[in-house]
C-alpha cells in the first residue's frame, strides 16, 4: 500500500489494516499483546530521548521530582508495563493521553487546577452549610426523614412472614443526617426537601418545613454550587481567550522585532516577507545552533559576540526582547522605514546619519543598528 500512496498520511491507513489482519490472522489477544509490546519499547526509547534532550537527571533531584512532562511519561511507560504484564485493563488509562496531546482538553482540566483554590474554599462553605442543615434536621425534622429504599431479596419470606416495607428512617444519629443530607441534597435539583416526607399543612412543624426546604434550595443549590460553577466556567472562558489572543499575536506580529502588520500597510515589503524572509525566527534559532557547534577559533566577530551573550545566562534571547522593546518605545519615527524599506545591507552606516538627522535618542539608535548589523551577519551565514 505504501507504493500506492506516496504521501506520508499513507502509513496510517497502512498501519491500521495491519492491526485488522493481524486481529482476523493471529487473534484480538496475541494482537493487543504485540501492539503493547511495541508501544513500550517505542515509549522507553522515546523517554531516553526525552531524558538526554532535556538533561534532566543533570538538574539535582528535585528538578526530577518537579519535571511534571518527566513523570507524565514514566507513568505511561508503567501503565504499558501493567497492560502488558498484568490486565489489559491498564491500557484504558493510556485514552488520557489525548487530553495531554490537545490544547482545548487541558484548558478544560486547567479550568479546574487554575482557581482550585477558590473552588475548595467555596466547596468547604458548602459542606459547613450541609453540616448545619444537618443539626438542625436532626433536632427537629427527624420525622420527616423517611426514604423508599429498594432492599435487596437475600432470602424469600417464609409461609406467614410478612415482607418488609421499603420505608427506613434516615436521621436517627447525626452521622446518618450527614450523610442523607449530603447524598440526596445536592443530586436533587429542589435540594433535600425534594427527597422528605411531605408534611400535612395542619401539623405545627409545617411553616418551619417551608422554610427549612427553601433555605437549603436558596442557598446551597442557587448560590453555592453556582459559585463553583461559575469559576470553573469564567476560568475556562480566560484561557479560551488567552489562546486566542496568542494566536493573533503569532499570526500579526513579528516574532523578533515586534512590529504588527498594519505597519507594513503600504511598503515594498509585505508582513509575510518580512516574517519569512528578514526576520525569521527560525534562522535566529539555527544562527544559535551554528554558533554552539562551530569551533570557537573560527568566530566571526558577531558570532563571537552572540556565543558571550549565549553563555551569559541565554542573554541573546534577552537581547532579542530588548530589541522588541525598543522597536515598539522608538515613537519619534517610523520604524518600518528604516527596518524593512530595504533589503539591501551595505547602507547600514547611512542609516545611523538619517537616525541623527531625525533627533533619535543616542541609546535607541544604537539598538537600531545592532539589529541591522546582527541582521547583515544572519544573512552572511545562512545564505547559501
Amino acid at each position: 500500500m505504501l507504493f500506492f500512496i506516496s504521501k506520508p498520511v499513507g502509513i496510517r491507513p497502512f498501519l491500521v489494516s495491519v492491526i485488522l489482519r493481524s486481529i482476523y490472522t493471529i487473534g484480538l489477544g496475541p494482537t493487543l499483546i504485540l501492539l503493547g509490546a511495541a508501544n513500550l519499547c517505542n515509549k522507553i526509547v522515546f523517554l531516553v530521548s526525552f531524558v538526554g534532550n532535556r538533561g534532566t537527571f543533570t538538574r539535582g533531584y528535585r528538578a526530577v521530582i518537579m519535571d511534571m512532562a518527566f513523570l507524565y511519561h514514566v507513568a505511561y511507560v508503567l501503565v504499558c508495563m501493567l497492560g502488558l504484564c498484568v490486565h489489559e485493563f491498564f491500557y484504558s488509562f493510556l485514552l488520557f493521553d489525548l487530553v495531554y496531546r490537545e490544547e482545548t482538553l487541558l484548558n478544560v482540566i486547567k479550568s479546574v487546577t487554575r482557581n482550585g483554590r477558590s473552588i475548595i474554599l467555596t466547596a468547604v462553605l458548602a459542606l459547613i452549610l450541609v453540616y448545619l442543615f444537618s443539626i438542625i434536621g436532626f433536632l427537629f425534622l427527624k420525622d420527616d426523614f423517611i426514604m423508599e429504599v429498594d432492599r435487596l431479596k437475600i432470602r424469600t419470606p417464609a409461609a406467614g412472614e410478612e415482607e418488609e416495607d421499603g420505608i427506613e428512617r434516615t436521621c436517627d444519629t447525626l452521622l446518618m443526617c450527614i450523610v442523607t443530607v449530603l447524598n440526596q441534597g445536592l443530586r436533587n435539583g429542589g435540594g433535600v426537601g425534594d427527597v422528605l416526607r411531605k408534611p400535612s399543612k395542619d401539623e405545627p412543624l409545617f411553616a418551619a418545613r417551608v422554610v427549612y426546604d427553601l433555605l437549603f434550595y436558596f442557598i446551597v443549590i442557587i448560590i453555592v454550587l453556582n459559585l463553583i460553577f461559575g469559576v470553573i466556567i469564567d476560568t475556562f472562558a480566560d484561557l479560551r481567550s488567552e489562546k486566542q489572543k496568542k494566536e493573533e499575536i503569532l499570526k500579526t506580529t513579528c516574532f523578533i522585532c515586534g512590529l504588527e502588520r498594519d505597519k507594513f500597510d503600504n511598503k515594498t515589503v509585505s508582513f509575510e516577507e518580512h516574517i519569512k524572509a528578514e526576520h525569521n525566527m527560525w534562522h535566529y534559532l539555527y544562527f544559535i545552533v551554528l554558533v554552539k557547534v562551530k569551533d570557537p577559533t573560527e568566530y566571526t566577530g558577531p558570532e563571537s559576540y552572540v556565543a558571550q551573550m549565549i553563555v551569559s545566562n541565554g542573554a541573546f534571547v534577552s537581547a532579542i526582547a530588548t530589541r522588541r522593546e525598543g522597536a515598539v518605545a522608538v515613537r519619534g519615527i517610523q520604524c518600518s522605514d528604516i527596518l524593512i524599506t530595504s533589503k539591501d545591507h551595505k547602507h547600514n552606516m547611512g542609516r545611523e546619519n538619517d537616525l541623527k538627522q531625525r533627533n533619535v535618542n543616542p541609546r535607541q539608535a544604537k539598538l537600531i543598528i545592532l539589529l541591522l548589523l546582527e541582521q547583515k551577519a544572519m544573512d552572511l551565514i545562512l545564505s547559501p
